[in-house]
């Protein structure tokens, strides 16, 4: 699973007096803790869940409790994309298509994810943290379940992306919700925890669904985890206590809409690029694929200039002017690129090369989780001490380690599948050193009061990066890829990680140190 993508930052910091997508108590305390006077603190008729008052960090029976609330309800979010993207094999086999074509269930999802969830803070804020999570939840549940019944690939697309907006609006609500709990003073280790509940709970859901694939096929494996879903619905609606609201603000949908035409007609343009070279056909003149190039670059033209005349903007694009800002969140996107867009090949590897079953192999990803779930923790704690530099070197180091393992383990042999495992767990480890890293970065490269929407650029360019890497290395894998394409995919993959070195080596020295 991939990680993440809350800003990280000191534990001293406080979140700013403006609306956010990840606000823990919005407007309710100044920088030094005190509360804000009632005239810039949200009234009282704004804030349905609770009075806008300053409340004491929750019991630790309470922090537990909500922790396991919410490892339930992203079980199935991380599970399901592990167990998918190891059945794409035969999902595209039940549906008559190719695993590239399969490959639009894991991008619709993260597609549906990068656009909604800035909105989903947005709506959290608004509308109440508590009441988001659990109409998030529900809806998850929902999809899952639906997901049994779906009769051909574009049912199935679509009704993954109705699950991604519904992660839209759990996932945001969820963190804030933690660092409610936790308090101002250990959100770091609230962060901490939230990624460790996204990264150990998958881990679990896949040990135990992995040989079930094999068994009972991927729709009971949906069906199961919405079975279990709607139990933690249950046990969230007795459970999750509200927190205060924050102010009232406009939805930027037009730039979510912007945002999203663009981004799907560059997916469609690298999924036809493909199609065109294997029938011999002429890229450069294909008149579809320059309309989608074009369409492409007129829709993010267009949200750029609307997104600097919105009041309320989805992203701020003038913090890209920040090179201090911009840089990590670059280096952040190369490095999922290869690690979400390897994610989607070794399954494949796994069954057609070394002809593992889809629940073995899905048995057999499990070290990358983990990895990532076990090193998050030391990444958080290096980098307080010494910095981003380092940390985010030997993360982009180890990813491309990742690549070059994999590579050379697309051939069974010998040391073939041992090369595969260390890939995985270099890639998990290169995820949980590097995130925290970039993390500090985006958050210490803005103000307090940027913070919420730094937080969903974050999110945003995120999901983006490992939308075009699943979508890119599919596409350059082929439908019926040799070996030698295979290894290709991953130098690809390799090459493109190398740009997570752009940070470490020119950011300043100042914004590189765990200060900032």
């Amino acid at each position: 699973m991939k990680p993440a993508g809350s800003i990280w930052r000191a534990p001293t910091q406080i979140p700013a007096a403006r609306p956010s997508v990840f606000t823990v108590v919005p407007q309710v305390l100044d920088v030094a803790g005190r509360p804000l006077p009632p005239s810039v603190a949200p009234s009282p008729s704004r804030s349905g869940d609770r009075p806008p008052v300053v409340e004491a960090p929750e019991s630790d029976s309470y922090r537990w409790r909500l922790l396991i609330v919410i490892g339930v309800a992203v079980l199935g979010f991380g599970s399901l994309m592990t167990l998918v993207n190891a059945a794409l094999v035969p999902i595209a086999d039940e549906f008559g298509t190719t695993a590239s074509n399969a490959g639009w269930v894991m991008t619709g999802l993260m597609l549906a994810m990068a656009v909604s969830t800035p909105a989903g803070g947005k709506l959290a804020d608004i509308y109440g943290h508590r009441r988001m999570f659990m109409i998030g939840m529900a809806g998850m549940t929902a999809m899952m379940i639906a997901n049994y019944w779906v009769w051909n690939l574009g049912s199935f697309v679509a009704v993954r992306v109705v699950f991604g907006l519904c992660g839209g609006l759990l996932m945001p609500a969820a963190m804030a919700l933690l660092m409610h709990a936790f308090g101002p003073e250990r959100r770091a280790q609230a962060v901490g925890w939230f990624q460790f509940a996204m990264t150990g709970a998958p881990s679990i859901g896949v040990v135990a669904g992995g040989p079930l694939l094999d068994v009972v096929g991927w729709r009971a494996i949906f069906m199961m985890f919405g079975l279990i879903g709607l139990g933690g619905t249950l046990l969230a609606a007795f459970v999750v206590k509200p927190i205060p609201k924050g102010q009232r603000v406009s939805i930027d949908v037009l730039g979510a809409l912007l945002l999203a035409t663009g981004t799907l007609l560059v997916l469609l343009a690298i999924t036809r690029v493909p199609t065109l070279t294997r029938t011999g056909a002429p890229v450069l003149s294909d008149q579809t694929l320059m309309l989608m190039l074009g369409g492409a670059i007129a829709a993010f033209v267009v949200f750029v200039l609307w997104e600097l005349r919105s009041t309320f903007p989805l992203l701020d694009v003038r913090l890209f002017r920040r090179p201090n800002f911009s840089m990590p969140l670059i280096s952040a996107a190369c490095n999922q690129f290869a690690y979400m867009g390897a994610f989607v090949i070794v399954p494949i590897v796994l069954q057609e090369r070394y002809l593992y079953s889809v629940g073995v192999a899905a048995l057999l990803m499990v070290p990358r989780p983990g990895a990532f779930a076990l090193a998050s923790p030391f990444g958080g704690t290096l980098v307080t001490k010494i910095g981003a530099r380092v940390p985010m070197i030997f993360a982009s180091t180890a990813m491309i380690g990742s690549m070059l393992a994999f590579a050379a383990g697309s051939s069974p042999g010998d040391w073939g599948l041992t090369l595969v495992m260390v890939g995985l767990v270099l890639s998990g480890v290169s995820a949980g050193f590097g995130s925290p890293a970039y993390q500090m970065l985006v958050a210490n490269s803005v103000d307090d009061k940027d913070l919420g929407i730094a937080n969903g650029m974050n999110q945003t360019v995120m999901w983006i990066g490992i939308i075009f890497g699943i979508q890119s290395m599919l596409a350059f894998s082929g439908e019926d890829p040799t070996l030698g394409r295979t290894q290709a995919t991953f130098i690809f993959g390799a090459i493109v990680a190398a740009f997570g070195f752009i940070t470490p080596l020119f950011a300043s020295r100042r914004a590189l140190s765990s200060r900032g």
